[in-house]
């Protein structure tokens, strides 16, 4: 197989595909990679507030909790209390505790440890309304509620200085992701404009020259043989088209000077000819006087045969051997009786030489019960029928000739039935070849010049029997069926001598 070239128009198209789908992609997911990290950073620009709201909620309920207990030593408000201040030292672990420049790192650090003094004098608070020490709870009770105030103060204070600072973030961020949706815009209208003219290029140095090649085949059509294909080095198949053609149309150049120098030599050989008209004429006659004498015909069909084995030319040895074999049965069986036997030895001869004609297209298929092949009847029966179903059948269909012959026996007779997948016959056709009328002119008949009245008409003669010849229409072809009375024997009849 002859390698592609490797800059044929596929792979161009496919590396315009390709690279443009790649650039694509990659604008694409840098947008999507930078707009993720921006829509991130904004849900997580107010956390810092969300958890210093959460820390604020979970003092409050401490103190509310330290409150109930005091008021009432219940033991569902310590359990709330224990739980409640659980969860302010998870929070307070989030906090700040190292020594840095920043006034919010710092105020986190001082209620971080407010917190923790806080909830030490709670605790001693808890301890003393345990032991029942009204005045130290009490103490211990006021001292927080101090403390309390103060840590909420901070917490609001922290809060409030960290929303303004989270409220510029959120702006810049809201700026950012702007600046990325304009620049993916404008990115992505820059990627198909470049793709746009890529292909628009791409696609005009494919057809520029196929426009060119265009008009050079029309300006041939209209009978201009001097113009010659445009070569255009593209290094794909348009290139090889053009040499191509122009190697082609060199072949006709060449074609139609050959045919005009034979013109003109047999333009002087037809003015020799009228000079030498009465030997032409001598010649012709002794000519069609050597056609008319079958044993010229047969020895020269021999001679070819021979000729053509000789050579080793096997298949012409047995072309021209069926030929002189159809040729002398025709001239030998026309008038004569013979046998079932030789008519089916003809018939094959026939379908040889015709598939060797039209290289064939004829399949050809045989059911032959060989106990009654040796039945009299009148010579040149099937050819005939065989001939009209390939001409007037099979000849005019698209697709493949199916010719079935049977023989069979059926109720004392021999029947012969040949079947086709033609076009088919009209049943009123049918019916007036039944009756013995002619239904084509003598120039439409079979090339021995018997059509299929004379058939039926010889055979009815022949069996003295009218009920003899069927034709029945199909859905895809035509059946005909001969039906011979089983009474007649060819075993001993004589045979003629070849000619």
């Amino acid at each position: 197989m002859k390698e592609i070239n490797k800059n044929s128009i596929g792979k161009k198209l496919t590396l315009v595909f390709l690279i443009v789908f790649a650039v694509v992609f990659i604008v694409n997911a840098f947008i999507y990679y930078n707009l993720n990290r921006a829509i991130n950073q904004v849900d997580n620009v107010y956390s810092s507030n969300i958890q210093l709201n959460d820390l604020s909620e979970n003092l409050e309920q401490v103190q509310s909790q330290l409150y109930q207990y005091l008021s009432t030593k219940s033991s569902d408000a310590l359990e709330s209390y224990y739980r409640y201040e659980q969860d302010y030292l998870d929070k307070l672990a989030s906090l700040n505790i190292d020594i840095v420049n920043d006034a919010n790192r710092l105020m986190e650090k001082n209620i971080y440890y407010m917190s923790a003094t806080y909830l030490d004098i709670t605790n001693q608070a808890i301890e003393a309304k345990r032991g029942r020490n009204v005045a130290r709870y009490s103490e211990g009770h006021e001292e927080s509620e101090r403390i309390y105030d103060y840590i909420q103060t901070s917490i609001n204070s922290l809060n409030t200085t960290t929303f303004l600072k989270n409220a510029y973030n959120y702006s810049v961020l809201r700026n950012i992701l702007n600046y990325i949706m304009i620049f993916g815009i404008v990115s992505l209208s820059v990627v198909i404009i470049l793709a746009i003219g890529w292909t628009v290029s791409m696609t005009r140095s494919i057809t520029r020259p196929l426009v060119k090649l265009a008009n050079a085949a029309t300006e041939i059509a209209r009978g201009n043989m001097e113009v010659d294909f445009p070569i255009v080095e593209t290094g794909d198949e348009i290139t090889a088209v053009a040499k191509a053609c122009n190697k082609m149309i060199g072949s006709i150049r060449s074609y139609i000077e050959e045919t005009r120098h034979n013109y003109e030599r047999e333009s002087r050989l037809l003015e020799n000819e009228l000079s030498m008209k009465s030997d032409l004429k001598e010649a012709q006659l002794k000519y069609l006087q050597a056609q008319i004498n079958p044993h010229f015909l047969f020895n020269g069909l021999n001679a070819g045969a021979q000729l053509a084995m000789m050579e080793g030319a096997e298949k012409a040895c047995m072309f021209i051997e069926n030929m002189a074999d159809f040729f002398r049965y025709n001239v030998r069986k026309m008038d004569n009786s013979t046998t079932l036997r030789e008519e089916l030895q003809l018939v094959d001869n026939y379908i040889y030489i015709l598939n060797v004609r039209f290289a064939g297209e004829i399949n050809y298929a045989k059911n032959i019960d060989e106990r009654l092949i040796n039945v009299e009847m009148p010579g040149m029966i099937l050819q005939p029928i065989i001939e009209n179903a390939v001409n007037h059948g099979i000849r005019e269909m698209g697709g493949e000739g199916k010719i079935q012959l049977s023989v069979y026996g059926e109720q004392g007779d021999i029947c012969i039935k040949v079947s086709d997948n033609g076009t088919g016959i009209e049943p009123a056709t049918a019916g007036r070849i039944m009756q013995g009328e002619p239904v084509m002119s003598q120039s439409q008949r079979d090339s021995a010049g018997i059509g299929l009245d004379n058939v039926i008409s010889r055979l009815k003669s022949y069996f003295e029997r009218e009920d003899i010849f069927t034709i029945t229409p199909l859905q895809n072809g035509t059946e005909v069926v001969i039906h011979l009375p089983k009474g007649r024997s060819g075993e001993n009849r004589d045979k003629n001598t070849d000619m």
